[in-house]
């Protein structure tokens, strides 16, 4: 393999700090470039490098591949069970997921790589990763791209100090020089300004904790004319609170929230009921989870719905948490400024989450009645305005 060092990554490469955070836009090329840090530095008789993912699903996915084909004509022995390749020297490579946290302790390793580092959680690198280094004194480099002010912002300011130990850089997707100028551009179109900051020119000032970051009442909040284009969204909301949003589009290509349904403790035959008598036949964008769930009842919450008279529109499996809130936050506000949801103010819990719902550690933060109004909003928001191929919705 030809490997592409330029002189951003030769100066990374090249600094002596021991520990190196760089914050990078999405598809700088990190993954590559983890391995390229670990394969920097001969590998010497019996020492261990790992490249850390926040699950070890990942670790498979991303950069197992790419490990094989680099040693796929040496004289290594790979272990696909294990995801490590091991020299005649002893020398190993490992991929780790911090998901499973008993298998990163009391081991003795050289070189780390924390990859994706924001999404960990914040006592993996202090309490486990950073103890496997201290025999050796070896070297860690942290990489990924911001989520919110958490600890690898608190990382990446204290690479910008005095403290010789650490260093840190920031890079746009451009820097990469991967990804076309076009592609960004585009990107930029179908993002809201914050995502597009955070995701693409690796800004931690546009992080904020809260998941619909670009809501604000003065703005979303309006009584609005009704369009006959209208449709619903649900969340199942297992063995606690089910809820129903209903909403419209109208020819502006606008959302307009007007109606919601919040029941604990129920089923989605009581669901239903309740829904038929403020928007009957309508099409329906669930939870594709209701796919194989069952409400109290031996038929799917899909078939209910089908089996009522509701058009049930779901994705094969659940899209990503962070999909749906960027579909969500580009409706409330693109990249241009435009604003193109809105909110009825007598859907008081749906502006509740929309306001209080929360990031920890990039996981929305769930209690019993919180998050369910919001989850109900974004699944129709996300299979009719997301970015991902924007899946087709109904024609209207």
């Amino acid at each position: 393999m030809k490997w592409k060092i330029d002189g951003k990554r030769r100066e990374i490469l090249n600094d002596p700090s021991r520990y190196k955070i760089v914050s990078s836009g999405r598809r700088f090329g990190k993954s590559y470039f983890s391995v390229l840090f670990l394969l920097n530095k001969p590998l010497e008789a019996n020492e261990r490098r790992w490249i850390v993912f926040p699950t070890y699903r990942q670790a498979k996915m991303v950069s197992w591949n790419l490990l094989k084909s680099i040693f796929a004509n040496k004289q290594a022995t790979i272990n696909e069970t294990e995801l490590s390749i091991t020299l005649d020297n002893g020398a190993k490579i490992e991929l780790k997921g911090a998901d499973k946290p008993d298998s990163l302790r009391g081991v003795s390793t050289t070189m780390v790589v924390m990859d994706e580092y924001a999404f960990m959680k914040e006592n993996v690198w202090g309490e486990i990763i950073q103890p496997t280094l201290a025999e050796s004194r070896g070297e860690a480099l942290f990489v990924g791209t911001p989520s919110g002010l958490n600890h690898f912002y608190d990382l990446f300011v204290k690479g910008q100090s005095d403290n010789s130990d650490y260093k840190s850089w920031q890079f746009t997707t451009l820097d990469g020089g991967f990804i076309s100028e076009e592609e960004v551009e585009n990107a930029k179109k179908n993002l809201d300004k914050r995502t597009f900051q955070q995701e693409y020119e690796a800004s931690f000032l546009t992080a904020a904790n809260r998941c619909a970051y670009n809501f604000s009442r003065d703005i979303h909040c309006r009584v609005m004319e009704k369009s006959p284009r209208m449709f619903w969204g649900i969340d199942f909301g297992v063995a606690s609170y089910m809820t129903a949003i209903l909403m419209c589009e109208n020819t502006a290509g606008e959302v307009y929230v007007f109606d919601e349904i919040g029941l604990q403790n129920s089923n989605t035959f009581e669901l239903a009921k309740l829904m038929q008598l403020k928007g009957r036949g309508l099409p329906v964008y669930p939870d594709p989870a209701g796919k194989a769930r069952t409400s109290n009842s031996t038929k799917s919450d899909h078939k209910i719905l089908q089996e009522a008279g509701f058009t049930v529109i779901s994705k094969k499996s659940n899209p990503t948490q962070k999909d749906r809130m960027n579909a969500l936050n580009r409706m409330l506000e693109d990249a241009t400024g435009k604003h193109k949801l809105f909110i009825n103010p007598k859907c008081t819990k749906t502006i509740r989450d929309l306001e209080l719902c929360t990031l920890e550690n990039g996981q929305m933060l769930k209690t019993e009645t919180l998050s369910h109004f919001l989850d109900g909003l974004m699944y129709p928001i996300e299979y009719r305005y997301g970015f991902k191929g924007q899946a087709k919705a109904i024609q209207w």
